[in-house]
């Protein structure tokens, strides 16, 4: 069964460097964290403040339960810097993506790099429902 990552692999626009990122993150999904929001719901897109060619940035929205309604955008860019995690702004996507940084030789490799990724999302994720609970439904 096809996820996400794997149709980002099939139609692949990227810089080819970047590749290992999204391949890794879709062997993920066999061992996808419970607390981290569904593989399907992330989005690949070109880079921001660099080149396209030079980086590739990973997004998910995370959805208020109770408004139904996208509360809190969650991203990480890979590049030549190395992993920049943090909330996205529609309208300036990199500006905030301060909170969690990793250069490439701290980790080992773009694949290490993904897996730091994947943690962080789940991290912050379980801190953001501690915040959006939700509300029994009632009778």
């Amino acid at each position: 069964m096809m996820n996400a990552f794997d149709e980002y692999l099939m139609d692949w626009e990227f810089g080819e460097e970047w590749r290992p990122v999204v391949e890794r993150l879709g062997a993920r999904c066999t061992t996808w964290p419970r607390a981290a929001p569904e593989p399907d719901d992330f989005c690949v897109d070109f880079p921001v403040d660099v080149l396209w060619r030079d980086g590739l940035l990973v997004w998910v929205d995370l959805v208020d339960p109770v408004r139904n309604v996208v509360d809190c955008c969650l991203g990480g860019q890979f590049d030549r810097t190395g992993l920049r995690c943090g909330t996205l702004n529609p309208h300036n996507p990199g500006d905030h993506l301060d909170c969690h940084f990793m250069r490439p030789g701290d980790m080992g490799s773009l694949k290490a790099l993904a897996d730091e990724f994947v943690d962080w999302i789940t991290r912050e994720t379980e801190l953001w429902r501690r915040n959006h609970p939700v509300l029994p439904e009632s009778a």
